[in-house]
């Protein structure tokens, strides 16, 4: 540490001992959240342009490995913070009718763990991710360059990016042997012909392939899990944690109305006989008339 710092040894030189994950996650409701840019060129919705790379962010349950939620756009930030905790309270039955996939309850359930482990990345670290703490949901962030105790997460992008590679060869997927030389994908961007739509059925199809028929071989059955004839399956094991492990880790209670009121971003206003002026804009809304005659500041939640 004292040559290379605290940040080098953590990345280079530190022990990696134990299943840190099964320590954090001993039942269902610990989730882990993380994201990462798709190995994946898309194009615009008229097919005139590449876009770029989507940004895949999931939350995984740490004791099951399921998957709770998703959400796929051009960026991260707050709003893709928002749009993975209201897709992860969002009835999946109906939102994968959307995209013309029928699944069943079990197949994909839809629950808001009670605590959220996340790394120090900007996406988590600014003030509207911890706004989930007023209801009641507790944050645990990690050090720097600890994969391994969120490697759920970590192994879900690998794996689920392995579902559909192979299979769009040749569609704009980014891979190290496509940049060999004389390798027919070289120009593998110019190739790709899928819009954002197209491609998040097929996510869609890959995660509930993964919750429901993706083998978990590492997990530490028991014997009592054994015997009930527990299958190794995401959305199983989810399901025997639920109704037979009574740990410290609960499920919140938390509608889609109130997940995107919490996580809208906040600033200060002030409040005069105008109305209220917020980034430049004044509002006025009835029952508020005495509190504009009064004046004074308050903090303002608001949609850009």
């Amino acid at each position: 540490i004292s040559r290379e710092g605290k940040t080098g040894f953590m990345r280079n030189h530190r022990v990696l001992v134990g299943d840190n994950v099964q320590a954090f996650a001993s039942a269902p409701g610990v989730g882990m959240a993380d994201s990462t840019v798709i190995d994946l060129y898309v194009v615009s919705d008229d097919r005139g342009r590449v876009v770029g790379r989507p940004v895949l962010t999931a939350l995984l349950d740490g004791y099951s490995y399921l998957c709770l939620g998703y959400s796929l756009g051009w960026e991260g930030g707050e709003y893709s913070l928002q749009s993975l905790i209201v897709n992860t309270v969002t009835d999946k039955k109906g939102h994968c009718h959307k995209f013309g996939i029928e699944i069943t309850g079990d197949e994909w359930p839809s629950a808001l763990p009670g605590c959220i482990v996340t790394d120090r990345g900007s996406d988590y670290a600014g003030n509207t991710f911890g706004q989930l703490a007023e209801l009641g949901i507790k944050i645990i962030n990690l050090e720097a360059y600890r994969a391994d105790e969120k490697g759920v997460v970590e192994k879900f992008f690998d794996t689920i990016q392995g579902f559909f590679k192979p299979h769009l060869k040749g569609a704009g997927v980014v891979a190290g042997e496509y940049l060999e030389r004389g390798s027919y994908f070289a120009d593998y961007k110019e190739k790709s012909y899928l819009t954002l739509r197209e491609f998040e059925t097929i996510l869609l199809r890959c995660i509930v392939h993964y919750n429901s028929r993706h083998i978990i071989r590492k997990f530490p059955f028991t014997e009592e899990m054994a015997r009930m004839g527990i299958k190794p399956y995401s959305n199983c094991i989810w399901k025997y944690g639920i109704e037979n492990l009574r740990g410290s880790n609960v499920l919140a209670d938390v509608t889609k109305e109130q997940a995107v009121l919490t996580l809208l971003p906040r600033t200060s206003g002030s409040f005069s006989r105008f109305g209220l002026k917020v980034n430049g804009l004044r509002y006025f809304c009835d029952g508020f008339f005495e509190r504009c005659l009064k004046g004074g500041k308050a903090t303002v939640a608001y949609d850009r």
